[in-house]
C-alpha cells in the first residue's frame, strides 16, 4: 500500500513537471520565432502554421493527461501537419503511443527523438520504460533487464539530474518483486524532481521581474494563460504577483495556495524566496486560508 502511494505521488509530480516544461517550451519557441523569423538551416514554416501547431500540441497534452490518448494522438498528428519541425514532437508521439500500448510505434518515435538529439535523456529513459511495459504485457522482468538498465545508464549519463530514469528503475524493481530497491529509486527520483525544475524557476523569476517593471497604477488585471481551463504552475505565481501589485492579498494567497498544492515543497519554497515576494508579500499570507487574510 505504502509503495503504491509513493509511486502515485511521484508519478503526479513528474506529470506536473513535464506539463510545465512543455508549456514553457512552447512559449520559448514562440518568442524565439518572433525574434528570428528566418533560419536558413531549417525549413521555413509560416508563423500562423507554427502557432497553430503549438496550440494543437498543448491541446494534445491536456487530452493525454485526462486519459484521452487517441484524441491526444489525433491532435499531435494535426500539429505535425502544421509544422513537422517543432522540437520535441517525436517524444510526445512516443509517450502517447506508449499510453495506447502500441510499443513498436512508441519505440520508433523515441528513436526518432534521439536521432534529432531532442529530449535525449528522457527519450533514453522512455525506451527503457517501453521495454518494461511491453515485458509487463508479454513476459517477465528478467527478459528485459539488460535492455532497461542500458537505456537507463544512457539517460543518466546525458542528464544526471533527470528524475525520469530513476522513476523507470523503480518501476522495474517494483515489477521484479523487489520493493525495497523500488522505494530507494523512487526516493532518488523525488529528490531530483525539484532540482531539475530550473526551467520553471527561471521562467517564474523572469516573469516576476517583468510584472514589477511594467506595472502601472491603472493596469488591468493580468489575463492568465490556461490549458483547458487549468493554469500551469508558473501562471499561478504570475497571478499572485499581479494581485499583490493591485493590493488584493486574498487573491494572491489563493493563487499561492494552489501553487503550493501542485508543486514539490522545495521548489515552491525556492520560488517564494524571489525578491518580488520578499518585497510585496506580508508575513503569513501563504500559511493562512484566503478568507483569513486581512484586506488592505
Amino acid at each position: 500500500m505504502w509503495l503504491d502511494v509513493l509511486r502515485a505521488v511521484l508519478y503526479g509530480l513528474l506529470v506536473l513537471m513535464l506539463a510545465g516544461i512543455a508549456f514553457v517550451g512552447g512559449v520559448f519557441v514562440a518568442k524565439k520565432t518572433a525574434k528570428e523569423p528566418f533560419v536558413p538551416v531549417v525549413e521555413e514554416v509560416a508563423p500562423e502554421k507554427r502557432k497553430m501547431a503549438r496550440d494543437l500540441i498543448e491541446v494534445a497534452l491536456a487530452e493525454r493527461f485526462a486519459g484521452r490518448h487517441r484524441e491526444a494522438l489525433d491532435y499531435l498528428q494535426q500539429a505535425r501537419e502544421q509544422d513537422a519541425t517543432l522540437r520535441g514532437l517525436n517524444y510526445q508521439f512516443a509517450l502517447t503511443h506508449l499510453d495506447l500500448r502500441d510499443f513498436e510505434a512508441a519505440r520508433s518515435a523515441a528513436r526518432a527523438s534521439l536521432a534529432k538529439d531532442e529530449e535525449t535523456s528522457n527519450a533514453h529513459a522512455l525506451l527503457a520504460l517501453i521495454a518494461l511495459e511491453q515485458a509487463r504485457a508479454e513476459g517477465s522482468a528478467d527478459a528485459v533487464r539488460e535492455e532497461v538498465l542500458e537505456s537507463i545508464g544512457q539517460s543518466r549519463e546525458t542528464d544526471p539530474l533527470n528524475p525520469m530514469p530513476h522513476y523507470v528503475v523503480a518501476e522495474f524493481y517494483r515489477f521484479a518483486g523487489q520493493p525495497e530497491l523500488a522505494v530507494e529509486a523512487y526516493r532518488r527520483a523525488l529528490e531530483r524532481v525539484s532540482k531539475s525544475d530550473s526551467i520553471m524557476v527561471s521562467t517564474v523569476k523572469a516573469g516576476l521581474a517583468g510584472l514589477r517593471l511594467h506595472h502601472e497604477a491603472d493596469s488591468p488585471p493580468l489575463k492568465l494563460q490556461s490549458i483547458n481551463g487549468i493554469h500551469p504552475p508558473e501562471q499561478l505565481f504570475f497571478g499572485a504577483a499581479d494581485a499583490l501589485l493591485r493590493g488584493d492579498q486574498a487573491a494572491a494567497a489563493d493563487y499561492l495556495e494552489q501553487a503550493r498544492e501542485r508543486l514539490p515543497e522545495a521548489l515552491f519554497e525556492a520560488l517564494m524566496q524571489d525578491s518580488f515576494f520578499q518585497d510585496y508579500l506580508p508575513d503569513g499570507i501563504v500559511t493562512l486560508p484566503s478568507s483569513d487574510v486581512p484586506q488592505p
